[in-house]
């Protein structure tokens, strides 16, 4: 992303009118004193080579909602529903219809069973630091989300008695070692199993996961006893792995700098978010709709100092680490990324971390391998609580609900985040996505302050803002197509600004105005 200064793409002397035209048709649909509501359809007209949430709404079925006298409003094929205005009782037994809810009326909360959170024992303060506690009691605790880690090897976990109700439950689906091009035999690194411990294991007034009722996929990506380039083909290798297994979040506390000798070095200016083939990787699958964690690194009193890929990438959610008075932690990696971004995004609790060790017993250890986990799960308990949110509406209300978010640094980052709060600013954003979006193209919050999200049915390939004069004032080519994304509006000074967005192609698909406090 970067500042310029150059003429919108009319001519100035056009771009009055051109701005009267967007104001005009950029006014929002509102409804003449009728209620509005959502018809949900039972299916659609399958084409070859069409992913099924691309396909369009079933033409045949709109019709028969206006020949009933119903005003079609608008359709969303992600939905497979329209939007409508009229008699719907009309509407209730016929036979291509699954549902019918009021337009903004009705509640997106599933009910869940509370979990006994006075069960934490010594993951206590690690938990209840980021909101968790709360989470959990209200029944949130990753039920149904599936949550991907790569390592380097699970030493034990088939025997340890804090993963007894994974395997009793069928929760861990899948697992694979990639070095050895074979399912893992858990006779590996012990490592991956400390960081398992943290993010889903239970053991009842001992140690409780951070998401400890969620589904697991277990990757050994890592071989602990070198430090080599080939390491990145495994990653590539099972993230393609996680994607054909349709995992929601990857979490990954490994990092890659420095290698061993003649393999040949990143350098800081590689942390940039484009240039390591790990990072170059994580954001395809990203693309795809994994939602990625990262811990930041251990290299904070060192003299590399910096976070390491794939944290660097731009929608990779990067974890430093704070001890248990929500201090520092001096070996946390600190940023920011080499194109200046905040990095790392959040803090949680990675110094005297409870997980359990190699021997079953529950100890106390230090790094950011354990603060990531811990992020990761309250991801996974936040998806359970929020199922029709997107990705980046996640991954924004994670970072808006930290403590430093209004003054963020390289050391904290946005600071520790608050699950409760992020929960209620998610809910916020899907509501407010409950609105007619007749383009399926949203710019929120709006107004937004420090950064905002965007989200569209077609992929996007590139943006531009404008101020409210015509002047080109940001522009930035995105690494891949992507449906969602997030803009750090950091830069801009306060007013409002349209937003174009571009497909693959270069043409400009939609735009949007948005406001900046």
């Amino acid at each position: 992303m970067f500042l310029i200064q150059s003429p919108i793409f009319v001519p100035m002397r056009l771009s009055v009118r051109f701005l009267l035209c967007i104001f005009l048709f950029g006014f929002t649909f509102v409804l003449s004193g009728q209620d509005a509501y959502w018809v949900f359809y039972k299916d659609k007209e399958v084409k070859p080579d069409v992913e099924y949430i691309d396909l369009e709404v079933n033409k045949k079925y709109v019709q028969a909602l206006l020949d009933q006298g119903i005003d079609v409003i608008g359709s969303s094929k992600w939905l497979n529903a329209s939007c409508v205005v009229g008699n719907t009782s009309l509407l209730v037994e016929a036979d291509y219809i699954q549902e019918i809810r009021p337009l903004g009326k009705y509640n997106t909360v599933i009910q869940s069973d509370p979990f006994d959170t006075s069960t934490y024992g010594s993951s206590d303060i690690q938990l209840r630091m980021l909101g968790l506690d709360k989470l959990h009691a209200m029944g949130y605790t990753g039920k149904g989300v599936k949550l991907a880690l790569f390592d380097a090897g699970y030493y034990g976990i088939d025997t340890f008695s804090c993963f007894k109700k994974l395997w009793e439950e069928n929760r861990i689906a899948d697992h694979y070692d990639f070095v050895l091009d074979r399912p893992l035999n858990f006779d590996q690194s012990n490592h991956g199993a400390y960081v398992l411990s943290i993010a889903g294991g239970r053991c009842d007034d001992s140690l409780v996961g951070a998401a400890p009722e969620a589904t697991f996929y277990l990757a050994r990506t890592e071989e602990s006893s070198k430090e080599t380039h080939l390491e990145e083909y495994y990653w590539t290798y099972a993230l393609e792995w996680a994607v054909e297994n349709e995992v929601d979040i990857i979490h990954s506390s490994l990092g890659y700098s420095r290698f061993d000798t003649l393999q040949g070095d990143y350098t800081y200016a590689d942390m940039d978010g484009e240039t390591t083939i790990i990072t170059q990787a994580t954001q395809v699958a990203i693309s795809k709709g994994i939602f990625v964690t990262n811990s930041a690194g251990n290299e904070g009193d060192k003299d590399w100092r910096y976070i390491t890929a794939p944290c660097d990438g731009k929608n990779v959610l990067c974890v430093g680490a704070v001890d248990s008075f929500r201090n520092y932690a001096r070996f946390s990696s600190v940023g920011p990324s080499a194109d200046r971004r905040v990095k790392p995004e959040v803090m949680a609790m990675g110094e005297k971390t409870s997980y359990q060790d190699k021997s079953g017993r529950i100890m106390q250890g230090n790094g950011t391998s354990f603060s990531g986990p811990l992020i990761a799960g309250m991801v996974a308990c936040l998806m359970e609580a929020n199922p029709k949110a997107y990705n980046s509406q996640i991954f924004d209300a994670i970072v808006k609900s930290a403590d430093r978010f209004e003054n963020p640094d390289s050391f904290y980052g946005y600071g520790i985040p608050n699950a409760v709060v992020a929960d209620s600013l998610i809910k916020e954003m899907v509501l407010s996505m409950g609105k007619l979006v007749r383009n399926d193209f949203e710019v929120f919050p709006n107004p937004g302050k420090n950064r905002i999200s965007v989200v569209s049915s077609v992929a996007i390939k590139s943006y531009r803002m404008y101020n409210a004069l015509g002047i080109e004032v940001l522009n930035e080519n995105l690494s891949y197509n992507l449906h969602n994304f997030g803009i750090s509006t950091d830069e801009l000074g306060s007013g409002v600004y349209l937003i174009a967005i571009y497909d693959d192609k270069g043409s400009p698909y939609f735009t949007k105005w948005v406001r900046v406090n």
